[in-house]
């Protein structure tokens, strides 16, 4: 897989331009929609979840905006995953004129939407890290290990990818699953409340979810000045690449038979 995407690296780079220009083609205002939604999605997530509802965060929740920026952080992780698990299901039915070429690297293409997908989810987290600035004057002093921070995101997204467009194929169901799955999967992730609230009964339900460890070291290390928590990064870091390898072993042998049922 990596071999694959070294040697065609430039194909992937264009790929990916071509996909994110397709998402604000005749758009008057084109890229910007890529920042002007996610800024009101900030402003309306600040009313909503501070003025409507309250959250038990281990925070002080009488400041609106630090409230939002907690929420935000979350959801801005969970949607990148989001978007390639549905995005997946039709992936490789709708791209029928690379399956019928025989020298088109297809396990390429849930890179690509998963790179497309991380595009918006930078500009996200630079929202994030400019409003941090604007409302408090500072900045997290372990920002820079976002960098690692988002490393298993990106590899388990790679893997779902590839897991989801391959399944996708063959059974029809796998789109209304993974509509389904998506919904359950982020009430179960720290998105809406801390994992802290979690009654220990239950704990073990966000434990069992790898984006629950993704999403609290992205607040350590955007929000709270922490450091990675290293348990939490060594998990997420395992899941992320069985996930990976079982993507990568599922498509490679299943990518043969596109063509037939295509």
């Amino acid at each position: 897989m990596i071999k694959t995407l070294y040697r065609n690296s430039y194909l992937l780079k264009q790929l990916v331009k071509k996909d994110i220009q397709q998402r604000y083609q005749g758009s008057v205002l084109g890229i910007l929609w890529s920042i002007i939604v996610p800024v009101l999605m900030l402003i309306i997530y600040t009313f909503v979840f501070s003025e409507v509802f309250q959250a038990k965060w281990d925070i002080d929740t009488s400041d609106k905006y630090q409230f939002a920026l907690v929420l935000f952080c979350g959801l801005s992780a969970f949607n990148m995953i989001s978007e390639v698990m549905n995005r997946s299901t039709t992936l490789i039915a709708s791209n029928t004129n690379y399956v019928k070429k025989v020298i088109f690297p297809l396990e390429i293409l849930p890179v690509v939407i998963t790179l497309s997908s991380l595009f918006n989810c930078v500009i996200c987290y630079a929202i994030l890290i400019a409003a941090k600035i604007i409302l408090y004057k500072n900045v997290s002093a372990t920002l820079y290990m976002i960098f690692l921070a988002l490393i298993p995101l990106i590899v388990m997204a790679v893997g779902l990818g590839l897991l989801i467009s391959a399944l996708s194929v063959f059974l029809k169901d796998v789109g209304n699953i993974i509509s389904v799955l998506v919904m359950v999967l982020m009430y179960m992730s720290p998105v809406f409340f801390p994992l802290s609230a979690v009654p220990q009964n239950f704990r073990g339900l966000c434990a069992a979810n790898p984006m629950t460890y993704i999403i609290e070291n992205l607040r350590n290390v955007v929000l709270y000045g922490n450091s990675l928590n290293w348990e939490f990064y060594g998990i997420s870091c395992l899941i992320a690449m069985l996930i990976f390898l079982l993507g990568e072993i599922v498509f490679m042998r299943a990518k043969e038979g596109f063509a037939d049922v295509l």
